[in-house]
């Protein structure tokens, strides 16, 4: 029974590394959370170019300041946020389902405009990657959603240039509706320090303390 039981987990993990491929973003989340993501129907069109526009022009002002170009879409949020607000709308962080407001995670902001729930994603590019498959969406599953509502789901997305070693402007921008975004699943196995450093670690085949070496852990 025991060699049957392992050889039934040795076929489950062969398929478990076989990704699932181009299931669109609106099954995704209407499976994770129940919740529709309502296909765009040029509702208030052009409050979001708006607030786009007066996103990438802040932006432009004095740059993006980041020494890694992946992270400079998580600076741009801010900028959207108070394009909403300077234009009458309350944006934020969207709650997740606990009443909580979490930063990491999708997606970036919730906005109501004009009685109408949007979700808006904030991306950046590389204008010469865009036919690239660098991966350029992620989405993981939580027990604690921020997707609460039936909403349109929606991406602003910048073009984004280095005007100088760790500062970037915008060049362009997108937007897209998120809905038929086709996404992949591939399953990852993980671990942490406590199952590889502490009492019930892996078994340690060399290890020295270099003395006089002192400073503050990263």
């Amino acid at each position: 029974m025991k060699q049957k039981n392992t050889q039934v987990l040795e076929n489950v993990i062969k398929q478990m590394l076989n990704p699932i491929k181009n299931v669109p973003l609106y099954l995704v989340i209407e499976s994770m959370c129940g919740y529709k993501v309502l296909r765009y129907d040029n509702f208030e069109k052009q409050e979001l170019i708006k607030v786009i526009e007066m996103s990438a022009k802040k932006i432009n002002e004095s740059g993006i300041k980041s020494n890694r170009p992946n992270e400079v879409g998580n600076y741009a949020e801010p900028y959207i946020i108070r394009a909403f607000k300077n234009y009458g709308y309350t944006a934020s962080i969207p709650q997740t389902s606990s009443k909580r407001k979490r930063s990491a995670g999708y997606p970036d902001i919730f906005v109501n405009i004009q009685g109408r729930a949007f979700y808006i994603e904030c991306k950046t590019y590389n204008i010469d990657n865009i036919a690239t498959t660098q991966r350029s969406f992620y989405l993981s599953p939580s027990k604690d959603f921020k997707i609460t509502k039936d909403a349109y789901h929606i991406i602003f997305a910048f073009s984004i240039v280095r005007k100088a070693p760790d500062i970037y402007k915008t060049s362009g921008m997108k937007i897209l509706d998120a809905r038929d975004l086709l996404c992949d699943v591939k399953y990852e196995f993980n671990s942490d320090n406590k199952r590889m450093y502490g009492k019930k670690r892996l078994n340690i085949i060399y290890q020295k303390s270099l003395m006089g070496i002192k400073g503050e852990g990263v």
